[in-house]
């Protein structure tokens, strides 16, 4: 596991287009959310004092987790399994327990971060995102199909379109 922590360069994030990426791996799930320049505004806006929510939605291969983090714009992340090098197995989480979430801004300018909040996920939004993504996994992959797919949803719906046709949702205070 590799461990990160606040004001840390990641060499490989300089010049990291800005976006949001999900993954999952054995041990839980991150989001990483690449900001050139992220104001200090912006960056307070990750703070744990401020409302996050996360949602999922399913197009045909791609499932779409979408974000608001504090009183940011929603902001999206085409996800699938197929591309998870370190997820492994799925344990689904026994009562009253949910999948962890990093939740961590970098300046794609430096590669610096420059917040992280660590975050527990709901029983009810995890047990849901694992049906989904052990269902999907299950499926054959190509990943040129995949990259069509992911044109097509966004050429056809705005962000908060797909955030508001969620299949599932879990808000942390």
């Amino acid at each position: 596991m590799t461990k990160f922590e606040v004001g840390q360069i990641i060499p490989e994030a300089v010049g990291h287009e800005e976006g949001v990426k999900f993954d999952m791996a054995d041990d839980g799930a991150m989001m990483i959310v690449y900001f050139n320049n992220p104001t200090d505004e912006e960056i307070k806006q990750f703070g744990s004092n401020n409302p996050y929510e996360i949602r999922f939605t399913e197009f045909k291969n791609v499932t779409v987790i979408t974000t608001k983090i504090g009183n940011l714009n929603w902001m999206d992340a085409p996800y699938t399994p197929h591309l998870s090098l370190n997820l492994t197995k799925y344990t689904l989480p026994g009562e009253g327990q949910g999948l962890a979430l990093i939740l961590m801004l970098v300046d794609s300018a430096t590669g610096e971060i420059k917040s992280m909040r660590l975050m527990g996920l709901s029983e009810q939004f995890t047990k849901k995102l694992f049906g989904c993504v052990m269902e999907q996994k299950m499926r054959p992959f190509n990943r040129e199909e995949y990259a069509t797919d992911i044109n097509r949803i966004f050429s056809a719906y705005s962000t908060k379109k797909i955030a508001d046709q969620a299949t599932a949702y879990c808000k942390v205070r």
